[in-house]
C-alpha cells in the first residue's frame, strides 16, 4: 500500500506544480449613479388636479349665481303710457263751507310682525354635535333659522334667541 500511497502523493505533488496560483479576485471600481431624471412623471397628475380644481370652482361659482338669480324678484314691467290731451272745464264759482276743525293727526306705531309659527319636531343629541329639525330644517346650535339664532339644544329641547325674545321650545311626548 504504500506504493499507491507514494504514488498518490506524487501525483498530488505534480499537480500543484503544474497549476498558476489563482489570483484573489479583482473588483472593479463603482461607477458613479446619474441622478434620475425628472421626465412627466408628476406633470400629468398635477395638470389633471389643476383642472379639476378649475372645474369645481366653476361649478360652485355658477351655483351661486343661479341662486342669486332665483332669490331676486322681477320687477313688473311698467304699463305702457298714453299721453291724452287734457280738457278743461268751464270754471264755475261754488260757495264751500269752511272745514270743520280737526284733532292733529298721531303717527301709529306699525303692528310689529307676527313671529313665525316654528314646531320643534326633533332633536338628534350628541354632546357638542346636537341638532334639531324646526319646521322642517334641520338646524344646529349657532345656527340662524327665520330671524332666531339657534342658542342651545338640550336632549329634550331647544333654545332660539331673536334681538326681541327667547323661545324655548320642547318635544312633545306623546
Amino acid at each position: 500500500m504504500s506504493l499507491v500511497n507514494d504514488a498518490l502523493r506524487r501525483a498530488q505533488d505534480a499537480q500543484r506544480k503544474s497549476q498558476p496560483p489563482v489570483p484573489n479576485p479583482q473588483f472593479r471600481p463603482a461607477e458613479p449613479v446619474a441622478p434620475e431624471k425628472r421626465g412627466r412623471g408628476m406633470l400629468v397628475p398635477a395638470v389633471i388636479a389643476i383642472v379639476a380644481i378649475a372645474g369645481l370652482i366653476l361649478i360652485f361659482h355658477g351655483r351661486q349665481k343661479t341662486e342669486a338669480r332665483q332669490t331676486t324678484v322681477d320687477p313688473k314691467p311698467a304699463a305702457p303710457v298714453v299721453a291724452v290731451a287734457e280738457t278743461k272745464p268751464p270754471i264755475q264759482q261754488v260757495a264751500t263751507p269752511a272745514p270743520a276743525p280737526t284733532a292733529p293727526m298721531v303717527a301709529e306705531k306699525p303692528a310689529p310682525a307676527p313671529a313665525p309659527v316654528l314646531k320643534l319636531q326633533a332633536i338628534f343629541f350628541a354632546p357638542g354635535h346636537s341638532s334639531a329639525i324646526i319646521s322642517g330644517k334641520t338646524v344646529r346650535a349657532g345656527e340662524s333659522f327665520k330671524g332666531f339664532r339657534v342658542a342651545s339644544i338640550t336632549q329634550t329641547s331647544a333654545t332660539l334667541v331673536s334681538a326681541t325674545q327667547t323661545n324655548v321650545m320642547t318635544l312633545k311626548t306623546e
